[in-house]
């Protein structure tokens, strides 16, 4: 196969990776690839969304291909906790192309963390943070990496497999309208 980074002349088609033999376009997963074969570990389809997964130490640099193939929206990133390792699922469209495509990440479940999109994508800064707060993902280079939906001080991630649901959590209001995350309830009936 050969590769132009051009359309075919005379085909009506967005610009992209096109193949010679029948001047076929290929989806977005099987163009990154063919752009990066020692970084993409496989490319296929998730729920008829191209889908390609990516060595996490080269995240950064295919997440800004695929910015500039015109995935112009991250519009989910969800973690996974597999109990023998974490998943990052990434979930970006095209307004332009009006297109799919989903990336993946594969993390060591006792060293949860890759880089950070928020520099890419202004809108990974709260789904990332969200993904951190309930899943206990890091994401390095994050400018504000902590937690969104819980208050500062509970304990553990609640979706993961190994969150403590033996332990009980209250959350009660200081006097200077602060959260105060406490496993002691007696202070919430008051007479």
């Amino acid at each position: 196969m050969v590769v132009w980074d051009y359309p075919v002349e005379g085909k009506n088609q967005e610009p992209g990776i096109w193949s010679k033999m029948g001047a076929e376009q290929m989806n977005p997963a099987e163009e990154l690839k063919q752009l990066f074969p020692d970084s993409v570990i496989s490319a296929g389809l998730q729920i008829k969304k191209p889908l390609a997964i990516i060595k996490k130490e080269d995240l950064l640099k295919v997440a800004g291909k695929v910015k500039e193939m015109g995935f112009d929206h991250l519009s989910v990133i969800t973690g996974i906790d597999y109990v023998d390792r974490f998943e990052v699922v990434y979930n970006f469209f095209s307004y332009t192309k009006k297109q799919n495509l989903v990336l993946k990440i594969i993390l060591d479940h006792n060293n949860p963390e890759v880089s950070s999109l928020s520099s890419i994508w202004k809108g990974a800064d709260w789904l990332e943070r969200e993904t951190y707060d309930l899943v206990g993902i890091k994401f390095s280079g994050h400018p504000n990496l902590k937690r969104i939906l819980l208050p500062d001080g509970w304990i553990g991630h609640p979706l993961r497999k190994d969150y403590d649901m033996n332990i009980e959590q209250f959350v009660t209001v200081g006097e200077d309208g602060e959260d105060i995350v406490s496993t002691d309830g007696t202070n919430l009936l008051r007479r």
